[in-house]
């Protein structure tokens, strides 16, 4: 079945204008439907159809190695899909202007050419209806969302459910349902974008708990009065490598947060300001340099659509070989990349002091309303002096060192009981998120300016990769504390818990290690490339570039290989067809004696002699030698095959009725 006239060239020419592409796309949809009125048809034959999927299929390749090194792989896909109608075109043309107006199966898929070749029967395909939709597809991969797509993708697919709909419903019942569905539709695709944005947002956490801590600058959920185990990713995020000294900083900052608020903190309404970069747009200053050494980290980190928060030790000042269209910061300390690369390998620069986040708030010392008297209580009890801060870090670390566990499970708590009141008075059991937020609570309610901090502990080392990796459990929430002038990490989480998360580790995991850092590596040359190393870029270009060049002749060489030895089959009878032996088979059925389907030439012979036909021994042994002709891969040595012609030939002839011409190819096998 063929598309209706005009359908084709109309969907071409709508994916033109939803990927910008409508001069290419006006020439194809001449080409498509000007096949149509071509009266005269080609012969084309099936080693021609495959000469031209697999060029089209290489060119194909070429688009896809190009656009994965050259964009990120978001893009690369889009890209990719909506090159689509462009590379197939060749083969519908060839299909369009065939006598035939199809081909087989078999030229789509290598595996199946050899089979075709010899002599096996695939259904034959016709292109029209999966050129249709690939090019729906392309359109789909390019769109820039206007109502204009809704209606195009619309009127295509009704013209295309009219053409085929069955010829007992009527025009106006047909366009009348086909309407009521696209009414529906536009409310059902506003309803699924909605849902999207949802899913995007709460998915990752209601199916892994708290995937990635402190993705947003602006504020950060908690899994405060949870019920449940929290589930963390054993999948490795960041590696980190120590430049200077004999390792990295424990505690890798992302942001940081200052308002509290039913489980949730906040930044408040804290912008995110442009940093600008030097000269080479790779360096980014973050604060002055400090008087005292310095000391330097190189981080490797995934950024999600090019996008994310940086993990920085404390103390960074500058990020150095980041390729990035900008990079913003608050002052809380959270810096963010837009339009950076798939990959970043960047150089955080740091010092013994915190620069960022610098100054106080007045939010520092805010308790929310509902805390603030079990706070105010606990700090009196403790003896916790703002004049005295060092003091009091001691004694608040104390105080959770006596008796708090840590625990990724929490219990349903009690009617009108308090999360954080449940956690220091009563179960005294909880993950970093209650010691980090009733640390903080803690510290402003006793005077003392404090923070909530996420990001990443660095713990684990990795002797395959030589780096430290950093896994999406290692995800952490601890304290900034404001101390003789600076802020500085306080961490109250007991230390054993990151012996309970690795416990839970799979045994599998060194395997899916391996993994990653194989795919780590191929990201990083790929990554590097974009970067400005372009003879990284051209060297590999150049390679995949050869590497197309030979399989394009390799696939020629063995498509005349093989043409040449299809021809050779059709000339030369198959391997033991031209056996003498078949010239006593037929004699001997002409005088009833016809060997049934399912018997051997053994048993044939066998049941002959035992129903009292005649003694079979020497037609025994020329049978065995048949069997070795037909069937051995070695065959017959020449003197055997010489005997067999000389010998069936002779026995044949004594055989009443036997015709006297021998099957073709014995008269030159007799005189070997």
């Amino acid at each position: 079945m063929t598309t209706p006239v005009g359908l084709l060239g109309a969907t071409v020419l709508f994916w033109g204008l939803q990927t910008g592409l409508l001069v290419v796309a006006a020439v194809l949809a001449l080409a498509l439907e000007g096949a149509r009125l071509v009266k005269k048809r080609w012969d084309v034959s099936q080693d021609d159809f495959i000469r031209v999927t697999d060029g089209a299929t290489l060119l194909l390749a070429g688009l896809i190695v190009y656009a994965y090194s050259t964009r990120p792989t978001h893009l690369a896909i889009m890209t990719v899909l909506s090159w689509m109608p462009a590379f197939f075109a060749p083969v519908f043309l060839a299909q369009a202007l065939s006598s035939r107006g199809a081909f087989s199966v078999s030229v789509l898929f290598w595996s199946l050419r050899r089979r075709a070749r010899q002599g096996e029967a695939f259904p034959e395909l016709n292109l029209s209806w999966p050129y249709f939709l690939v090019s729906i597809l392309a359109c789909a991969a390019a769109n820039v969302r206007t109502p204009a797509f809704y209606l195009g993708m619309f009127l295509l697919a009704s013209w295309a459910l009219l053409a085929v709909r069955p010829r007992t419903s009527g025009l106006f019942l047909s366009g009348t349902l086909l309407a009521a569905a696209g009414a529906i539709g536009v409310v059902g695709q506003a309803g699924l974008h909605a849902l999207q944005g949802v899913l995007e947002r709460e998915g990752a956490r209601l199916i892994f708990g708290i995937v990635e801590v402190g993705a947003d600058p602006y504020q950060s959920r908690t899994a405060i009065g949870s019920i449940g185990s929290l589930l963390q990713s054993d999948l490795i995020v960041l590696r980190v490598k120590p430049l200077s000294g004999p390792r990295p900083p424990d505690l890798l900052r992302r942001a940081s947060y200052s308002l509290y608020r039913a489980g949730t903190w906040h930044a408040g309404e804290l912008r995110m300001t442009d940093l600008a970069s030097s000269g080479d747009g790779r360096t980014w200053d973050l604060a002055p340099e400090p008087a005292q050494g310095s000391r330097a980290v190189l981080i490797s980190s995934y950024l999600r659509r090019g996008q994310g928060l940086l993990a920085l030790p404390a103390g960074t000042f500058r990020v150095e070989g980041l390729l990035a269209g900008s990079v913003s910061h608050n002052r809380f300390g959270a810096v963010q990349v837009d339009q950076g690369p798939g990959m970043a390998a960047y150089r955080a620069i740091f010092g013994p002091e915190s620069p960022s986040p610098s100054g106080l708030d007045k939010t520092d010392l805010l308790v929310p309303a509902g805390d603030a008297s079990l706070m105010t209580r606990l700090g009196r009890e403790l003896g916790l002096d703002p004049r005295k801060p060092e003091e009091a870090l001691a004694k608040v670390s104390r105080f959770f060192e006596q008796g708090f566990t840590y625990s990724t499970y929490q219990e349903a708590a009690g009617s009108g009981e308090k999360p954080l009141e449940r956690f220091l008075l009563k179960t005294r059991s909880g993950h970093c998120e209650f010691f980090a937020t009733a640390t903080t609570l803690l510290l402003r309610g006793a005077g003392i300016p404090a923070r909530y901090c996420v990001g990443w502990s660095v713990q684990e080392h990795s002797r395959l990769e030589n780096a430290f990796i950093v896994r999406q459990r290692h995800a952490h929430a601890w304290v900034l504390v404001h101390a003789k002038g600076a802020w500085r990490d306080f961490d109250t989480t007991p230390s054993t818990w990151a012996a309970v998360e690795s416990s839970r580790a799979p045994w599998w995991g060194p395997a899916r290690d391996v993994w990653s850092w194989i795919k780590f590596q191929a990201a990083r040359l790929r990554w590097e490339s974009l970067e400005g190393k372009r003879s990284n870029a051209r060297l590999w270009l150049g390679m995949l570039a050869a590497l197309g060049l030979g399989a394009w002749k390799l696939l020629n060489m063995r498509a005349k290989a093989a043409s040449a030895a299809g021809a050779q089959t059709a000339r030369v009878p198959g391997k033991g067809l031209d056996s003498e032996f078949y010239l006593i088979e037929s004699a001997l059925a002409r005088e009833g004696w016809g060997r049934r389907p399912s018997e051997t030439w053994r048993g044939w012979l066998k049941r002959i002699e035992a129903e009292g036909g005649f003694p079979v021994q020497e037609l025994s042994a020329l049978a065995a030698l048949h069997e070795r002709y037909r069937f051995d891969p070695q065959g017959l040595r020449p003197e055997e095959r010489k005997s067999l012609a000389r010998e069936a030939l002779r026995l044949a002839r004594s055989r009443q009725g036997l015709a006297r011409q021998p099957p073709a190819g014995a008269e030159s096998v007799t005189g070997m």
